[in-house]
């Protein structure tokens, strides 16, 4: 399996970090330190230079140290054997700017999948509590990066969407309505939604496979889990969906049914988790959602992404702690970034399983090799 190294990350004004440089000689990295220094800041900026924008604040301009008008995020990598010079530019005002090997992108999109990376932090937990849309935004994220197909098409789906939505807001407030005018944006929606559905569909037979695989072995095979992909189009055609509810979409001014509406249904032991799983089985399910994020991409893709764990004690026992370290060993995965609140606490665990690595310690925005 092809490998991506990131050798060195260089920071200018990038949130709590003036100026920062960072080279890294191990597959796994440790950034150690108190909540609050950085830790967290340092796998915000190379998820940057994965997919183009930040895990946490979706306003480029708040990633920016406060008082300063610019921000720069570089990345020195190695991606089966030949360095990838990438460089991220935020200026406020501006549009961020995208350089590979000192040539800027056009579009953004065109970056998507060079670099693929999993994250897994606290914030997933939003995967459980949160709506539908979270859990689209996670199936999205998944497929684009193994599937440039994927990510235009549900590029143009969502282009069609914001202007079939505003034309029939546009019906409310003018009047005139006339369903003709919906024929164009309805014929896009059609085309793009029905790829998409097919896409999800054949993705998501995989990704339950790799995801029982991975909660079984956390869990020891105690416990039972499902993913249920819920569609309209299950029942229906995108077509037809509009069709029947064109009267409807009028009424509430926006594009009530379609793919758009997707879902994922997470159970344990047949019960919905949300209610009916601890925090613990809560934590083991993310980790195997997001192994087997890892596992799909790397399959499609035919290399190891990078793989950020934030805070990986929060809220799970030691136990199962050792139980995901050891399939990231067995697994043989990429290079890995890993925070924690105490210096000595997962490097013990990695030097246990005889996994090299190295430590960095995180104080106030400032960076020191231990």
């Amino acid at each position: 399996m092809k490998n991506i190294l990131l050798e060195r990350l260089t920071l200018y004004n990038f949130k709590n970090y003036t100026e920062a440089s960072l080279h890294f000689q191990n597959k796994v990295v440790c950034f150690a330190g108190d909540n609050g220094s950085g830790k967290t800041n340092l796998l915000d900026a190379i998820h940057y230079l994965c997919v183009c924008k930040s895990f946490f604040n979706t306003t480029d301009s708040q990633n920016i140290t406060t008082g300063h008008e610019q921000a720069s995020i570089t990345g020195e990598f190695e991606k089966d054997g030949m360095p990838e010079h990438i460089v991220c530019a935020l200026r406020k005002g501006q549009r961020k700017v995208f350089k590979r090997n000192f040539k800027e992108y056009d579009k953004l999109a065109d970056h998507i999948g060079l670099l693929p990376a999993v994250i897994i932090t606290p914030y997933d937990i939003e995967l459980i509590w949160e709506g539908s849309e979270v859990r689209r935004k996670f199936l999205d994220a998944t497929i684009s990066q193994q599937s440039r197909p994927y990510l235009e098409a549900l590029v143009a789906y969502n282009h069609a969407l914001l202007q079939r939505n505003n034309l029939l807001k546009s019906f409310a407030t003018k009047g005139g309505y006339n369903p003709d005018f919906l024929e164009p944006w309805d014929m896009q929606l059609i085309h793009y939604g029905t790829i998409l559905y097919e896409e999800r569909k054949k993705f998501l037979k995989e990704f339950a496979v790799q995801f029982n695989s991975v909660y079984q072995t956390i869990c020891e095979g105690k416990e039972q889990t499902a993913i249920t992909y819920e569609s309209d189009l299950h029942e229906n055609s995108m077509e037809e969906l509009l069709q029947q509810n064109r009267d409807k979409d009028r009424l509430l001014e926006r594009t009530s049914a379609g793919i758009h509406k997707d879902e994922l249904a997470f159970t344990i032991g047949g019960m919905p988790l949300k209610k009916f799983a601890s925090q613990g089985q809560q934590k083991s399910f993310l980790f195997a959602l997001k192994f087997a994020q890892y596992n799909c991409i790397r399959t499609h893709q035919g290399i190891n992404p990078l793989l950020m764990l934030d805070d990986l004690l929060d809220k799970i026992d030691e136990g199962r702690l050792m139980q995901i370290l050891r399939w990231l060993k067995d697994n043989d995965t990429g290079q890995i970034f890993i925070t924690d609140t105490h210096t000595e606490r997962i490097p013990a665990l990695l030097t246990k399983l005889e996994m090299p690595h190295e430590v960095w310690k995180i104080a106030a925005g400032t960076a020191v090799h231990a």
